[in-house]
């Protein structure tokens, strides 16, 4: 079964809404939630 490629404005519009996913947490939280996660801050 072959997958069909999406269009580029497909692409482009989901990238445009998973930026703003980006804006609802500030870079204190992101920073927490990888330090939680086990990941060193280097």
């Amino acid at each position: 079964m072959s997958r069909k490629r999406p269009k580029p404005e497909e692409i482009v519009a989901k990238l445009r809404r998973a930026d703003g996913l980006l804006d609802a947490f500030t870079p204190a939280e992101c920073s927490n939630y990888f330090a939680a996660a086990g990941y060193d801050a280097t």
